[in-house]
């Protein structure tokens, strides 16, 4: 077995030079703990799992950004919330991004956890389970936002290039039920992570990480388990709505100049979706597949900075739904906060007077 020395990351290691139980090692992504042969310790030396626990990425730069998402994410997505409730009979089509605005809502109540996790050190003081409900709800709300945003970019779709296909009453049952599906899809996708140990103690640091270092007996799980989770999850989601936006965008390319604003709009939605979500995904997957052929990588530290950097996702979405939606703009003018009717202003003189309706019979929502 071939190895690799990592700067940051954990390769197949001799838990001895670290002061832990000799004859373990910490390989892949710093997660698997492995037992090796005293022949493999002497053969397969590389940098020590604690150089990347305690280092400045995990211990200030993550919880730093973490923050910057709670702060910013905590009153948007409650805020974001409060207004589609209260324009719900408004406009059905607000039913999707009200579930995920409150994906994202449930998301950040959960990152003032994290967040202390990593500026202690990368150790967890809240017990198991609270570690387990954490993880579950950090992959659930990735999983559930691609989702919804699916859900939308179809829904779109079939306004604009089927717009008789569905209409009224029986067309909100159907989303109200597809809405229940997603929650019981992903509840059940996220379950495996609430079954299954994801603290460990490591002694010569004195703290117990959560989810960054797992038992050997979870590694052949994690590697089936997340290659699923991302071809299911992300996968055939991309490829939905990749398809559903582009024909879109090329149905409404083809009526002119009038539609220009709308194809904008639906441009940056895919395009946060593509940022936020992609390289994440990708680098999951990637890992993953490297981790089943055994070979030693170092993808876990440039996933790490991808998962934080696509949680900004919940920062994004409260104003792509203010930029989107007219019933943001009309809830902005009519309680004539300051800073807010500044935005609706720039908003507006970008846009035109707002955004163009997507099917006659609503608000333009997405």
């Amino acid at each position: 077995q071939s190895c690799m020395s990592l700067q940051w990351h954990t390769g197949a290691e001799p838990i001895q030079a670290a002061g832990r139980v000799p004859g373990w090692a910490v390989r892949g992504k710093g997660r698997v703990l492995i037992p090796l042969t005293p022949q493999e310790e002497a053969t397969c030396p590389s940098a020590s799992v604690e150089a990347f626990l305690n280092s400045t990425l995990t211990t200030r730069l993550l919880p730093t950004l973490y923050s910057v998402i709670l702060l910013v994410g905590l009153p948007a997505n409650a805020l974001a919330c409060w207004v589609l409730v209260t324009n719900f009979r408004r406009c059905s089509s607000t039913l999707f991004l009200l579930n995920l605005a409150s994906a994202d809502l449930l998301f950040v109540l959960l990152l003032p956890f994290k967040i202390s996790y990593h500026f202690l050190g990368n150790h967890w003081l809240f017990g198991e389970y609270l570690c387990r409900t954490m993880v579950a709800f950090f992959y659930g709300n990735m999983y559930s936002s691609i989702l919804f945003f699916t859900c939308i970019g179809l829904e779109r779709y079939i306004s604009v290039v089927h717009p008789f296909l569905w209409k009224g009453s029986s067309w909100t049952r159907c989303k109200a039920g597809i809405c229940v599906g997603i929650w019981l899809v992903v509840g059940l996708g996220m379950s495996p992570l609430l079954f299954h140990p994801q603290t460990s103690h490591i002694s010569s640091l004195n703290i117990t990480t959560c989810h960054d270092v797992l038992g050997k007996n979870e590694h052949m799980f994690l590697v089936y388990y997340f290659l699923s989770l991302v071809g299911l999850g992300f996968g055939l989601p991309f490829v939905l709505m990749t398809i559903s936006y582009s024909c879109i965008l090329a149905r409404l390319l083809a009526k002119g100049r009038r539609y220009r604003q709308v194809v904008r709009i639906l441009a940056l939605v895919l395009l946060v979706f593509i940022l936020c979500f992609t390289p994440s995904n990708v680098l999951l997957f990637i890992h993953y597949m490297l981790e089943a052929t055994g070979c030693n990588n170092i993808t876990y530290m440039l996933y790490t900075l991808a998962l934080v950097f696509g949680a900004f996702n919940n920062c994004f979405d409260p104003f792509i739904y203010f930029y989107v939606s007219r019933d943001f703009r009309d809830w902005v003018r009519g309680t004539g906060i300051c800073c807010l009717g500044r935005l609706e202003t720039l908003v507006e003189r970008a846009s035109g007077k707002g955004a163009l309706p997507l099917r006659s019979s609503e608000q333009s929502q997405l």
